[in-house]
């Protein structure tokens, strides 16, 4: 048997890391070729949003959804029921005339069935009054690679003065705020990360509640700002946790959940019983959360919003 030569296993070992270079190529081509694709779906469905709604076209909006979607609007509690999203939709557009509407995507989390968007929004309405708001989307991909909402939430970066107009009373009482989804079985590990947020919510220790999070994650509150990373989550719940209030009973839960290659988002509800020196109440609220899995095989909190539902 003959040998090949050293010149010809030279040859062999070029033309072996030729065709790896170029198929790492053609990977990272594809990567970024379903990037762009996906970055440009999501730039034409968000115009096609702003269509929708200054032209108050209840139909072209609700094209958007997927036909299970979930609706978590700020006021409200969580709707999964196309009829219902609907009806939302008809009763803020008649209310609502707009001046001007622009949304901007600030971040896009791509998996291979889901994509999260995060986002914010400005509208001006013609009585001059302006909300500025917040989105966390989560988009399914079709079959045929098409997006349409799996879940919209959507709330305000500041607090609204008075937040009547924008609450659709009737779906509001309709809609338990415990009110579990029926036939989803939860893992057992997002159980016990549920009971441990309700620990730290009880304890009130910004240290630990800041570290829930991964060391980039990033949180919409209610009526606040994005907060990214864990210096500035840990000063946010310093803040947060300066007010005399005393966590009498929480019940937090997963209502839904998708996985991810890395992880969970998780469509979830939550009811706090509260007091305050001379006073006590209840806050009842809801939320979208991205938990990653981390290298040690726990999970953190990498991106999440929080919202608040209404009460009289």
């Amino acid at each position: 048997m003959k040998l090949p030569t050293i010149p010809t296993m030279l040859l062999s070992f070029c033309m072996l890391g030729t065709f790896a270079c170029s198929l790492r190529e053609h990977n990272t081509r594809e990567s970024d070729l379903t990037k762009t694709t996906v970055t440009a779906q999501l730039e034409r469905n968000n115009q096609a949003m702003i269509k929708a709604t200054t032209s108050k076209a209840v139909e072209d909006i609700l094209a958007l959804y997927a036909d299970d979607a979930m609706l978590l609007a700020e006021y409200h509690p969580l709707v999964h029921n196309r009829a219902i999203i609907r009806k939302y939709y008809q009763e803020i557009f008649e209310r609502q005339d707009l001046l001007d509407y622009t949304r901007e995507t600030i971040e896009v989390l791509d998996f291979e069935k889901r994509v999260i968007e995060l986002g914010l929004f400005r509208k001006t309405f013609t009585n001059q009054e302006v909300h500025r708001g917040k989105f966390f989307n989560v988009w399914e991909k079709n079959t045929d690679g098409h997006l349409q909402l799996k879940a919209a939430a959507f709330g305000y970066l500041h607090p609204i003065e008075d937040p009547a107009p924008l609450v659709i009373a009737s779906i509001r009482d309709e809609h338990p705020p415990l009110q579990p989804i029926k036939g989803v079985e939860i893992p057992w590990e997002m159980e016990a990360y549920t009971a441990l947020n309700e620990t730290l919510v009880m304890d009130r220790n910004p240290v630990r509640s800041a570290n829930a999070y991964t060391l980039d994650g990033s949180y919409f509150p209610f009526a606040d700002t994005l907060k990214s990373g864990r210096a500035e989550l840990l000063k946010h719940y310093q803040a947060y946790y300066r007010h005399p209030a005393k966590i009498d009973s929480i019940q937090g839960w997963t209502y839904n959940y998708d996985v991810v290659e890395d992880g969970y988002i998780r469509y979830t509800k939550f009811y706090v019983d509260w007091t305050v020196p001379g006073f006590s109440g209840n806050t009842q609220g809801t939320g979208i959360s991205y938990w990653r899995r981390e290298a040690d095989q726990s999970l953190r909190l990498h991106r999440q919003i929080g919202l608040h539902i209404h009460q009289d």
